[in-house]
């Protein structure tokens, strides 16, 4: 049987959570799970930073919260939660200044802290670079798993979306620790596919709605890149064949997110576009109404990498760079860096530290204030 994946217009509905509940039904017929047999279902959407834009709309998670209201869900059955990147913040945190908790407050639901319990250490079977991750409490006893991602563009990934939402299933700066285990974009994609697949194996009750309707991209994603409306909404529950539809809408090839292109090589899903069954919107409606995905990287650098190896990599790989301007000396890039590659003084801007920078650019995804970019090494990296 072919897996399911709904596209629909936002801009066909009344508001936001009808769309969802819409792109819900739509699938429904690939759910092999029973909602209100379920006595712990958990919500994810991506709660990086504090800033709306870099997360999940709440009108997702409350479009979810109707549909499962009417499959006669208990609401005390139900659980928003996720692991914030941003130091020092909980998913409360990001909650409440996003209007999220409210939303949870409204219908009685409870907002998790992934930090607030012991993570249960899982080994990941098969693993390339990732042999084990700590898994937040609520995701390993989670009955049914609702993944609510947000397609942006990534410094380091490219994209992060319905496979990338996933790391957040890690706490906090674990998450930066483990960055260490891909110290090239090549080498975190099999990371993220490393973790994406212990989902696979063990979470197998799963449903993805995909917030495609104002989309990041740029070189500033995750956190502050610049938005763009396309006004579209994705549901199924295959994570590889549902960024592998966002990116065919956004015109942007598989091949050069590197976790997406690991994902398809080990089979953690379908991603051949043939293998899917669009229902909705036809897909080249969707890519007709919908601009092209800007998302960091060019032919030129992956040329020059396939050409010169490692060599071509010392050269081209990216390194945080700081904009003055922007920056409010608050050392939350030092506290990030799992590299400690950041000297950081109060009151001081931060130093980076060439040599023991592992290009893992977690400063600049979750500077505050964009104020890190990064650029190429250069010729000087040939020294390091």
């Amino acid at each position: 049987m072919l897996t399911k994946v709904s596209i629909v217009n936002v801009k066909d509905f009344d508001s936001i959570p009808k769309a969802v509940v819409e792109a819900i039904k739509l699938i429904e017929d690939n759910l092999s799970f029973n909602f209100k047999n379920s006595k712990q279902i958990l919500l994810k959407p991506n709660l990086l930073t504090s800033k709306k834009n870099a997360c999940t709309q709440p009108s997702f998670v409350e479009g979810v919260i109707s549909y499962l209201k009417e499959k006669g869900v208990s609401m005390e059955n139900v659980s928003v939660g996720d692991s914030p990147g941003q130091q020092g913040k909980s998913a409360t945190d990001v909650g409440e200044k996003i209007g999220l908790l409210e939303i949870c407050q409204k219908y009685g639901i409870k907002l998790v802290d992934f930090e607030s319990d012991t993570p249960i250490i899982e080994k990941i079977e098969g693993a390339l670079r990732l042999k084990q991750i700590h898994v937040a409490k609520a995701v390993k006893e989670c009955d049914i798993l609702i993944n609510l991602p947000r397609l942006k563009s990534h410094i380091e990934a490219t994209m992060t979306g319905a496979i990338k939402n996933y790391w957040g299933i890690i706490q906090g700066g674990l998450k930066a620790q483990y960055h260490l285990l891909g110290k090239t974009a090549e080498q975190f994609g099999e990371v993220l596919a490393d973790n994406f697949s212990w989902v696979v194996k063990n979470k197998p009750n799963r449903l993805i709605i995909y917030d495609l309707q104002n989309i990041m991209e740029g070189r500033f994603g995750p956190g502050g890149g610049s938005m763009k409306q396309w006004d579209l909404i994705l549901a199924g529950t295959d994570e590889l064949a549902l960024d592998c539809v966002a990116l065919e809408i956004g015109k942007v090839k598989t091949k050069i997110v590197s976790h997406v292109k690991n994902a398809m090589d080990r089979k953690l899903g379908v991603g051949n576009l043939k293998e899917i069954e669009i229902l909705g919107v036809p897909l080249e409606k969707a890519k007709n109404q919908t601009p092209k995905f800007n998302v960091p990287g060019n032919n030129f650098t992956s040329v020059i990498s396939f050409m010169t190896g490692h060599v071509g990599y010392k050269i081209i790989k990216k390194i945080p760079n700081l904009i003055k301007e922007r920056c409010v000396k608050c050392g939350q890039c030092a506290e990030i860096c799992p590299a400690e590659a950041i000297k950081f003084i109060k009151g001081n801007y931060p130093i980076f530290l060439r040599k023991k920078c592992i290009s893992c650019l977690c400063c600049s995804e979750l500077c505050p204030n964009n104020a890190i970019k990064t650029k190429m090494r250069g010729i000087a990296g040939l020294f390091d």
